[in-house]
């Protein structure tokens, strides 16, 4: 009787579909398809000319799994059901043996019941036998953070997942938030468009202006933005045609500008982190393909940042789920441990030019306001003895008693108390945000904006 080989494991993330046996990690490509020409092109295999057919493309079939027809079919695939059997076939067909029984799947965080039970019957339904399912978050955390919170970060394509992970003798499911800004297609988005305004910069050459040109800089975007975070001034070719056009990236400004757009994660954890103490944030290995982004978590106070291996919750998956035969699969949200403890890292003095540095006075305009003890009230209600910020009564858009900035537990806060809104540094504030040093705050129309000042001494400390 032939012996029987651990499962295939797939982590279900579109952003990097991972594949892994016993031996390891196999393959990881990202859930995408072309339909152009010839059979249809999965994954790796769609990269090169992913920008060239876009109408002949889809790379939200992953995050939209439905069996529901498609309102435009995609050639032969009539929903996004059909495509997702379609690639899952053809990896199980590649990558498992006649020894394996089936697959184990790392489930995506944002993914409803109804889309996993449609998982359940693509795999009955295109013959790949499925022995066990767990949340991809839960899967991808195998070692346990004794003294201090542990948060989760999964990058899809089309959203970022923050996930508290509970640490009770073995990991299991918390809350969760989702910043639909913050997925990979975004971030790569975002770095397009910093590329491609430097080229309209340097030469009026758009290499956005046609499919065949904007797929040349996604071929290419790999190795500049690993030359972005590797060279202080990184310096691009591009050729079209018979012509060669050349653009100089500013690395300092290009990983500050990918940092502000992940604005709204870092109030978020600031604010965790003011309230629970100490935490440890897991991060996914494709966020660090983004110059600026890891660095931007790692300047946040009393909080460890622990990049994942790749494929670390198929690989999780792997080791800790039990396959099993003639039952359907239910999500599992707890798994035991299978590595030691992680001690806390020894505290370390952080260089003040990455660090996260306390505001000392609120700039308005050609006037500072002091900040300390007594709360700073800004709106048009603030009269004249009172300590704050009296803003014009013809604003649009400013409440009597707008936002206050304060310290919470030792912390500089800003608490928005307006039926308006109010910006940190371009982000909406949810209720309350922590204050550091070079944040903006801006209300009304026209917008004024309220800037976080750090007072220095005389060599600039």
């Amino acid at each position: 009787m032939p012996l029987v080989s651990p499962p295939l494991a797939i982590d279900l993330n579109d952003a990097a579909v991972a594949v892994a046996n016993e031996a390891g990690l196999l393959h990881v490509e990202p859930a995408c398809v072309v339909v152009a020409d010839g059979p249809a092109r999965f994954g790796t295999a769609a990269l090169p000319v992913l920008k060239r057919w876009p109408r002949l493309t889809s790379v939200r079939y992953w995050r939209d799994l439905t069996a529901t027809p498609l309102p435009r079919p995609l050639r032969a695939f009539e929903s996004n059901a059909e495509i997702v059997g379609a690639h899952l076939r053809r990896l199980w067909l590649r990558y498992g043996t006649s020894n394996q029984q089936g697959i184990v799947g790392a489930t995506p965080p944002w993914w409803t019941p109804e889309q996993i039970a449609a998982l359940i019957g693509i795999c009955r339904e295109y013959d790949v036998p499925i022995l066990g399912l767990v949340d991809a978050s839960v899967a991808a955390v195998r070692n346990e953070y004794p003294g201090r919170e542990l948060l989760q970060i999964d990058a899809g394509l089309h959203t970022l997942t923050l996930t508290h992970m509970r640490q009770n003798g073995q990991v299991s499911l918390g809350e969760r938030e989702f910043f639909p800004s913050l997925g990979i297609e975004s971030l790569q988005r975002l770095a397009t468009e910093l590329i491609a305004r430097r080229f309209i910069e340097y030469s009026r050459f758009d290499p956005l202006h046609s499919a065949e040109m904007e797929q040349a800089l996604f071929n290419h975007l790999p190795d500049w933005l690993g030359r972005v975070a590797r060279d202080v001034d990184a310096r691009l070719e591009l050729k079209s045609g018979n012509d060669r056009f050349r653009a100089t990236i500013d690395a300092a400004d290009f990983k500050e500008r990918m940092a502000a757009a992940c604005e709204p994660l870092l109030q978020r954890l600031r604010s965790r982190i003011v309230m629970r103490g100490p935490h440890v944030v897991q991060v996914p290995q494709r966020l660090t393909d983004f110059p600026g982004v890891i660095e931007c978590l790692m300047r946040l106070q009393e909080c460890e940042i622990h990049v994942l291996e790749p494929g670390a919750a198929a690989l999780g998956a792997l080791s800790r789920i039990e396959p099993r035969w003639g039952v359907e699969p239910v999500v599992q949200t707890e798994l035991p441990w299978d590595r030691p403890p992680v001690a806390r890292a020894t505290a370390s003095v952080v260089p003040a030019e990455r660090s996260e540095r306390a505001a000392s006075h609120l700039l308005a305009g050609h006037r500072a306001f002091r900040l300390g003890a007594e709360p700073l009230r800004i709106g048009t209600g603030v009269t004249a003895d009172e300590w704050g910020v009296a803003l014009d009564s013809g604003l649009r858009g400013v409440s009597r008693h707008h936002c206050t900035v304060r310290t919470e537990n030792g912390t500089l806060m800003l608490f928005d108390h307006s039926r308006f809104g109010t910006l940190l540094n371009g982000h909406r504030v949810d209720s309350a945000a922590v204050l550091k040093a070079g944040d903006v705050i801006t209300l009304g129309t026209p917008p004024v904006e309220l800037r976080l000042i750090a007072e220095v001494s005389g060599n600039g400390a």
